[in-house]
């Protein structure tokens, strides 16, 4: 119990980690360019899916066991995490509806990751040869 709940803080700290830097990006282009509501959302959601993928990576690992459950379950933590910062920062709670669809979509995108990763060939290991060259 105790390794699996470790392993969904790594995964869901790695796609917190790596959401920060791309969300500097995403307000760079804002100041930047002249993009639009409709494309700033779609690269917002495109943004989030690779911080859930590699979240889920590092969660399950190459040729991991449980890949979509993991997955799933770093999608709906890093969700719920990115709401109570919004919230926190707003002061008050946002829309419920708005919570809901977005814990479905990290669970989903999630899940679908882990599920991913989890089918992936694990990274070989160089074998040392007899006389201990490579």
């Amino acid at each position: 119990m105790r390794e699996t709940l470790l392993k969904l803080a790594k995964g869901t700290a790695v796609a917190a980690a790596c959401t920060l830097p791309g969300m500097a990006l995403l307000a760079l282009m804002v100041v930047c360019t002249p993009i639009d509501d409709n494309a700033l959302t779609a690269c917002n959601q495109l943004l989030k899916a690779l911080a859930l993928f590699a979240g889920a990576l590092a969660a399950v690992g190459r040729g991991g066991s449980r890949g979509f459950v993991t997955g799933a379950a770093v999608g709906l933590a890093y969700m719920l995490l990115g709401y109570g910062v919004y919230c926190a920062l707003e002061g008050n709670a946002g829309a419920l509806g708005l919570l809901g669809g977005e814990a479905l979509f990290g669970a989903l995108i999630g899940g679908i990751s882990g599920a991913i990763c989890a089918n992936m060939r694990p990274a070989r290991r160089k074998r040392r040869a007899a006389g201990g060259a490579l």
